[in-house]
């Protein structure tokens, strides 16, 4: 009877030390455990598609002959039949542009309506578009490394910039409409040479355009304006913000831990790293830091395989189980996956995801 005793005493409190040790995790999972199942609101057949991306109202597929808009519940919201060799997109709030890559075809959408199409005399590199629907086109044409094209909501041409030396990694447009920024990069000289080029739109003349050089030799990578038309500069280094006419580093500068970096959020740049507390204690923490400098963490217990954001919501896939957080780190929901996925898609403001399978996209209720 007293081995009794002393077995169940001392069952609990080994119970007890575990429970306390991980009392976080246990948290957690009873905090989230009603997000365990995913409710999807819908599916469709996935077939041949170059580009998925997502608008304001819109998730939109791009096939070599068709584009295509779902809501959030799967329901097609609008079909445009068009000729494609392949397609490159970019979409800030309702606008979406399509480009052929390699090719010479653009379309614009906003909302459920094509409001324009056009063609470059050229062969096209890359597309943006900012929330009023002006859109920056990278292309290539004889004589030059690169040249920009800047369309307004209508389609029509404001200017092009032309690169003689130069080669544009990437273009926007702040949303103020009012500057144009480019990554350049001059691969010509014993070493790559990056610098960030910020031409006034209204006043597209050589004195008027500001060139900023970056330190230590860092490549840009990926710009994207803030709302405040803050300017987020990735490099292969570290995470920058241009403001007040002045580059500076946010969050830590890029290491061996660093497992991933993003500015595709727009308002904030995300920065995965590797956090080793001990022999067998390592963790993931995803960094969100705004343009100010100020971080928000979320500690993932195993390695993110995929990462995409929108607006408030960050999707994390960690095996197979898809995580949602806000940007301030806070974990919304935890649902299983039915299977091996090759993509995921915010759409709907951040509030909408499309899981994209190798033949099928499921649509999941609001966020």
């Amino acid at each position: 009877m007293n081995k009794k005793i002393f077995y169940l005493v001392l069952f609990i409190l080994l119970a007890s030390v575990f429970c306390y040790l991980n009392r976080e995790n246990i948290a957690a999972y009873f905090a989230n455990k009603e997000w365990e199942i995913v409710e999807t609101t819908g599916t469709t057949n996935l077939d041949n598609y170059y580009s998925i991306d997502g608008t304001s109202s819109n998730l939109i597929v791009v096939g070599n002959n068709y584009i295509h808009g779902y809501s959030s519940d799967a329901k097609m919201n609008f079909d445009e039949s068009v000729s494609l060799k392949n397609a490159i997109t970019d979409s800030t709030g309702d606008y979406c542009i399509v480009g052929e890559r390699e090719g010479t075809k653009i379309y614009m959408l906003c909302a459920n309506v094509k409001i324009w199409e056009s063609e470059i005399q050229g062969t096209i590199h890359a597309v943006s578009v900012n929330k009023n629907g002006y859109a920056a086109v990278i292309y290539k044409q004889t004589g030059y490394k690169n040249l920009i094209k800047i369309l307004s909501p209508q389609g029509d041409e404001v200017f092009t910039s032309y690169l003689a030396s130069t080669y544009a990694i990437d273009a926007e447009i702040s949303n103020d409409n009012k500057e144009l920024a480019i990554a350049e990069i001059n691969a010509e000289g014993i070493t790559a040479e990056a610098k960030l080029k910020i031409i006034d739109i209204n006043n597209p003349e050589e004195k008027n355009i500001k060139v900023y050089s970056m330190d230590d030799d860092a490549l840009i990578t990926n710009i994207e304006y803030t709302n405040k038309n803050e300017l987020l500069v990735q490099s292969d280094l570290d995470i920058k913000v241009l403001k007040n006419e002045a580059l500076s580093v946010i969050g830590q500068a890029f290491n061996n831990n660093t497992y991933y970096a993003s500015v595709e959020n727009q308002n904030n740049a995300i920065v995965v790293s590797k956090v080793e507390n001990g022999l067998f204690d390592t963790k993931y923490k995803v960094a969100i830091i705004d343009a100010d400098g100020k971080e928000s963490e979320y500690i993932a217990e195993k390695m993110p395989t995929l990462l995409k954001s929108q607006k408030n919501n960050i999707a994390i896939v960690i095996e197979n189980n898809l995580l949602v957080i806000n940007i301030h780190g806070k974990l919304i929901r935890r649902s299983e996956l039915s299977g091996n996925i090759k993509d995921i898609c915010f759409f709907g403001d951040g509030n909408s995801i499309a899981i994209i399978y190798r033949d099928k996209i499921e649509f999941i209720k609001n966020v």
